[in-house]
């Protein structure tokens, strides 16, 4: 079992700002209107509500994409994304975080991944240039588009 690991790439300082401003503004509504309101329900919508930022967050910092023997998977915690890299079809480099239809990335102008079954996905893998060297070696019919 020959794996190539790739971290995500960190998240730049804005998005970074954006993340932990808006958990804290969840956080402080939650808190105030559990306390003036003295009731669970606000303060569990409030949490409910800051929970995808958190996630989101520790995706950054956990997340995996993983190349393994003649498969691309994603990995957090457990296995989320398993494909054959003989189904990749093309890559495109530079794509903002709001294209595709699997979105794992967490930073801007990552890749995203289209496939002969049309489900998209978007990564940012820390070493792009190494990870198209391996995905070509596997499979050298796949496409590199630049935007």
């Amino acid at each position: 079992m020959n794996d190539l690991i790739f971290k995500t790439k960190k998240i730049n300082k804005t998005f970074l700002l954006l993340y932990l401003g808006f958990l804290l503004l969840f956080i402080i509504f939650a808190l105030y209107t559990y306390y003036i309101a003295k009731d669970f329900k606000t303060f569990l919508i409030g949490f409910i509500g800051g929970l995808p930022l958190m996630l989101s967050f520790a995706a950054s910092k956990w997340l995996k994409i993983i190349i393994r023997n003649d498969e691309l998977i994603i990995h957090w915690i457990f296995t989320i994304y398993k494909t054959k890299i003989q189904n990749i079809t093309k890559i495109r480099k530079g794509e903002t975080m709001w294209s595709g239809f699997h979105k794992y990335g967490n930073t801007t102008k990552g890749l995203i991944i289209f496939s002969k079954f049309k489900n998209d996905l978007y990564i940012t893998p820390n070493d792009e240039e190494l990870f198209y060297q391996k995905i070509l070696e596997i499979n050298p019919n796949v496409i590199i588009e630049k935007v």
